[in-house]
């Protein structure tokens, strides 16, 4: 949880320096996207795991749930300070 209050905290004071410079949000979103992927595709494959996924029942669907609504809850957040 403190990492990602870092996380939060230090992408915020990204955006707002960023918006302050004159980036667009939509350059700043986009970004955010490509750094997470550059970081996150390669750690996917070296850190694979060797077991089979969980069955699909409804406990990790509600996770699931739960992460995207989290993350979205994120997303409309950084909407909502650019307004």
């Amino acid at each position: 949880m403190i990492a990602v209050e870092c996380v939060t905290v230090g992408s915020t004071t990204l955006f707002k320096a960023a918006t302050l410079r004159g980036l667009s949000f939509y350059v700043f979103v986009f970004y955010t996207y490509a750094v997470a992927t550059l970081v996150l595709f390669p750690l996917s494959l070296i850190l694979g795991r060797s077991r089979s996924l969980p069955s699909a029942v409804s406990p990790v669907f509600f996770k699931i749930f739960l992460l995207a609504l989290v993350g979205y809850e994120h997303s409309t957040t950084l909407v909502r300070c650019r307004l």
